[in-house]
């Protein structure tokens, strides 16, 4: 049986979707559930010293970075990964070649593919990361946001593309004391969402998840 994919996309840049993407890996091994990562092209600023979102899915997952993300695929220029590749005078990959990336056959575990940006931003030189996932279909897209004012208009934004899809919403640095947060958790909950609030009950979305594919199949 293929291993379950998930893939984390989110509302826009900075709004944690590496950070969610490794806690939920490491919190799946907590489980005993293997969980391997995928960056199918990363870019960069080498000037602020942080590691690359493959750097850091390797540390939570114990993978080679070079099998998180391959270096040909790795633009050390701040920008969305087709233009870094432009000023770099470097090739960047179509969206066949990147979901070819993300077939892993028989492996074991669930597999996670963290995608770049938004939900529209720029991902392969031929298109975003909504392409992306109706390419290679995942069994659950996880759109990462915050929890903070004007998420409502961001996350029904994210989520109306991916109606057909089994779509969980996880609100990052939520905070129960914030009456804001709140607030929005209910609204969005209201839409017909499913959202998690902490890491915790979006790792046991992902475990019903993978519950329900070893049933069905």
């Amino acid at each position: 049986m293929p291993a379950p994919v998930v893939f984390v996309t989110g509302t826009g840049t900075g709004v944690g979707k590496t950070w969610t993407a490794a806690g939920l890996a490491r919190a799946l091994g907590e489980r005993g559930i293997v969980a391997s990562a995928l960056k199918p092209l990363q870019s960069y600023d080498p000037a602020d010293g942080d590691p690359t979102d493959a750097e850091v899915l390797a540390g939570a997952t114990g993978q080679a970075i070079v099998d998180v993300c391959p270096p040909e695929r790795t633009y050390p220029v701040p920008l969305a990964p087709p233009m870094a590749a432009a000023k770099l005078a470097r090739p960047c990959p179509g969206l066949d070649e990147l979901a070819d990336a993300c077939r892993c056959g028989d492996e074991i575990g669930v597999i996670l593919v963290e995608g770049v940006g938004g939900l529209f931003s720029p991902l392969a030189c031929d298109g975003h990361n909504l392409d992306l996932i109706e390419r290679i279909e995942p069994d659950l897209v996880v759109v990462v946001a915050s929890a903070a004012l004007g998420t409502i208009h961001d996350t029904l934004a994210c989520t109306l593309p991916l109606a057909d899809r089994r779509t969980a919403v996880f609100l990052n640095r939520f905070n129960p004391l914030a009456e804001i947060h709140s607030l929005n958790l209910d609204w969005l909950r209201g839409e017909g969402l499913e959202v998690a609030a902490s890491l915790a009950a979006m790792v046991d979305i992902v475990v019903d998840l993978i519950g329900r594919k070893a049933k069905d199949e």
